[in-house]
């Protein structure tokens, strides 16, 4: 017998009971996100990182990263700007994609 079954048999009296919680239980359930909700956000996700990704490499980012990092070392003072804050945003936002979907598929592994 597996630890569901397990649970599922030890508690399967517990839920059939009715508890009178003033209707707490379902403001709570009425929030929970539906796994439409949870596909959509998971879909969302993978769309952002694509057009990140796709966006990384046809702007060719590796080139003004390193553009940038040259430019940094060799004149500090005529750095441009604006590349390197778009390098590393597009970096940035390339590790937030990652993360965020990382950290969605685990929170959706344990709450599944």
């Amino acid at each position: 017998m597996t630890d569901n079954e397990l649970l599922e048999k030890l508690f399967s009296e517990a839920r059939q009971m009715e508890v009178a919680d003033n209707g707490f239980t379902e403001r709570v359930m009425r929030q929970v996100p539906d796994t439409r909700a949870q596909t959509f956000s998971r879909l969302w996700t993978a769309f952002c990182v694509v057009v990140a990704v796709t966006v990384f490499v046809l702007m060719r980012g590796w080139e003004i990263i390193a553009y940038g990092m040259v430019t940094l070392l060799n004149n500090l003072q005529t750095l441009q700007t604006h590349l390197m804050i778009g390098a590393v945003l597009v970096l940035v936002l390339g590790l937030l994609g990652i993360s965020d979907v990382l950290h969605r598929e685990r929170y959706f592994a344990v709450k599944g």
